[in-house]
């Protein structure tokens, strides 16, 4: 029989992990679509301009989301392996 309040319990347990990670995909994805479009652009002018925009503000902003979004996500995929590894190895049927 599947435990009901178990299984409550572990979802109300892992929302704010998934709530967090889902906001770190987010922003990793939207920052590095906004870098290509106002740093980078994809054209002769964007080749010339590259140099000066890669220092503006707002190009450092997305340029550290993206850095820290990278590094929270591998964090992530090894804290999954960990436990998924941990689980496997003390599983008794």
């Amino acid at each position: 029989m599947i435990d009901k309040v178990g299984i409550y319990n572990f979802f109300k347990t892992i929302k704010p992990l998934v709530l967090f990670y889902s906001g770190w995909i987010f922003l990793h994805y939207v920052c590095s679509q906004l870098y290509i479009y106002y740093c980078v652009p994809n054209t002769w002018y964007g080749i010339f301009i590259s140099p000066f925009m890669t220092m503006a503000p707002h190009c450092s902003a997305f340029r550290w989301v993206i850095y820290e979004a990278g590094n929270i996500l591998y964090t992530m995929w090894i804290g999954i392996g960990s436990w998924t590894v941990s689980n496997l190895l003390t599983f008794k049927s």
